[in-house]
């Protein structure tokens, strides 16, 4: 009995849709010689999805590089800009209540110092003069955000780099990126409206009944339907684990503003906390997203925005808000029968750390490494759920660290956030062993994201060793830290003489300091190396094409739109 998977149909587009079947057809058809399997993707033309990950993580460049896509053509296509970090400002107050900041940085200068965690030489020595924040002391890329530079030299093209970045991006432009590649590589697109989900006698998914085409079987179905979780939820059941008894923010405000110094974009997302949440601010190319989390405990919608609209000063004369709810938590079980649910569906925690692309590309990924047959064998199943449960519950505590550790009495939010919400007990240990102990990247760590650097920037930041003598200070020597930020120091100096302006760069990259683009190595306006499903091979490719209705059409697909005189600043996205 042949049991092969022939076919992977992806309800809902976005982000999490279109990424899904990019992947999935790129990666699941690199051997010609086998039957290809097909990857249809069901989108609806009627509802808009919600546009999630404008800011991104340092996994983003592999991400786009393994699929092939031009760095370049990216940049100009999602208006977007580098990342090199994130600053926060208020979260914590000095000892006279005034707010402090911090940069979370992508890089480290040297993981370990004489065996240790150079965070001990810092706290029981302290910075260099000018470098009273641990951060100054470990990375290159916080100096690199206040002077404003990029990561790359002029000089350097896709994916060549001095500093580790991410990216900041349009998401609705992405999306549409990403759908025109994945088309173009084999994707089937149908446009049209879900009506009704059939199941067989062991309640796996067997078709989805379309309002335009009909009934459409189904083998294996990827439900990236966001917060409805159309399959997972409503039609499985599974239930929704949430973590609102841990996270207090459920709304979000969300609006586009133009620059105001458009030569000095920051190359960083910018979190400031207020009286109730906290606002983000993502500088793009053209245009800056920006949008205020908050608690409806704390704040109705129009006391929110009045708040975030005096933040915005100037900046939010005239502009209106709009208001998203925010579902914040997990399916209990990501895999559920012949059902992965990925994106929103499979859950959300709230934007701080720009986590959500990420666990797209990481739930794909894993999707491939534990891909069934029409078996569905069991222990797949369980290793996916377990894996994505960890994931989602370490990325999860590592947000709630960044609030039950703050200081500020100025508010009640505040105050609730860090004496009366409830605290995971991984964070607990975590936080009595921290007493004890610093964390250090080593091979016995098991980190999904955030590692050594990142807890204890964050920690360091908010005072949380200030009374602390750790046991391991006995074996470090203040002769290696005087050396090391030494040798830091002039490390810093080579690597920001090496760093063009962040706008600069950008225009460079973009090109269009250029009278005239040079001829591009690109097969595919934009995209490296063969369009999936053509060239040679021991089958007949899948023909892209674009179902409505009763009709199929081929794809009309063109690239490197010119970018509008003013920035459309109609739209918006959570961070």
């Amino acid at each position: 009995m042949d049991n092969q998977i022939d076919e992977i149909t992806i309800v809902g587009g976005g982000t999490a849709g279109w990424l899904a079947a990019g992947f999935l057809v790129n990666y699941m058809n690199l051997r010609k010689e086998e039957r290809p399997t097909k990857v249809t993707l069901i989108e609806s033309p009627n509802v808009p999805t919600v546009g999630v990950g404008e800011a991104t993580v340092p996994s983003m460049p592999g991400l786009l590089k393994s699929l092939g896509i031009s760095e370049k053509e990216f940049f100009k296509r999602c208006n977007a800009s580098f990342k090199l970090g994130v600053r926060f400002t208020n979260w914590h107050h000095d000892e006279n209540g005034q707010a402090k900041s911090f940069i979370h940085p992508f890089d480290a200068y040297g993981s370990q110092l004489a065996g240790q965690n150079p965070a001990y030489h810092f706290h029981k020595y302290g910075g260099p003069p000018g470098r009273e924040n641990i951060d100054d002391c470990l990375s290159v890329s916080v100096a690199a955000i206040r002077n404003k530079l990029g990561p790359k030299g002029l000089e350097h093209g896709d994916y060549e780099s001095h500093l580790h970045y991410a990216y900041h991006l349009d998401a609705g432009r992405f999306a549409e990126f990403l759908r025109e590649v994945s088309i173009a590589r084999g994707v089937n697109h149908v446009l049209d409206d879900v009506e009704d989900v059939e199941q067989d006698e062991r309640g796996f998914i067997s078709a989805l009944k379309l309002q335009r085409n009909g009934r459409h079987p189904v083998e294996l179905v990827i439900d990236c339907t966001g917060f409805k979780g159309l399959i997972i939820n409503k039609t499985l059941g599974v239930p929704f684990k949430d973590y609102s008894k841990y996270l207090l923010n459920n709304r979000a405000l969300a609006v586009q503003v133009p620059h105001r110094d458009l030569e000095n974009i920051e190359p960083c997302t910018n979190s400031t906390a207020l009286g109730a949440g906290w606002v983000w601010r993502v500088p793009l190319f053209s245009r800056i997203g920006t949008g205020y989390v908050f608690s409806s405990h704390f704040r109705t919608d129009d006391e929110a925005t009045d708040e975030f609209l005096k933040h915005l000063g100037d900046d939010g004369i005239g502009a209106e808000p709009r208001a998203i709810p925010i579902r914040v938590g997990r399916a209990e079980r990501t895999w559920e029968k012949n059902c992965i649910a990925i994106g929103l569906s499979s859950g959300f925690i709230e934007p701080l750390e720009s986590t959500a692309i990420y666990m797209i590309e990481q739930f794909v990924k894993l999707l491939l490494m534990n891909f069934p047959d029409k078996s569905f064998a069991p222990s797949l199943a369980r290793r996916f759920n377990e894996t994505t449960e960890r994931m989602m519950d370490s990325i999860r505590d590592f947000i709630v660290l960044h609030y039950c550790i703050n200081n500020r009495q100025d508010s009640e939010y505040w105050r609730v956030a860090r004496e009366e919400m409830e605290i995971p007990d991984s964070v607990t240990e975590l936080l009595d062993e921290y007493r004890h102990t610093l964390p250090i990247s080593t091979e016995f760590d098991r980190t999904f994201l955030f590692n050594y650097i990142s807890f204890v920037t964050v920690m360091f930041a908010k005072d949380f060793f200030k009374d602390v003598t750790f046991p391991a200070e006995r074996f470090i020597a203040k002769s290696d830290w005087d050396r090391r930020m030494s040798d830091f120091i002039k490390y810093e100096e080579a690597s920001l003489a090496k760093l063009p302006n962040h706008y600069q760069l950008l225009r460079k990259f973009r090109g269009e300091d250029e009278s005239q683009s040079t001829s591009s190595p690109y097969t595919f306006q934009g995209v490296k190396g063969p369009i999936f499903g053509q060239g040679q091979g021991g089958y007949q490719p899948v023909q892209p094409t674009v179902q409505f209705g009763s009709q199929s059409v081929k794809p009309n697909i063109s690239f490197a739109k010119k970018e509008a005189e003013k920035p459309d600043l109609s739209e918006s996205n959570i961070l």
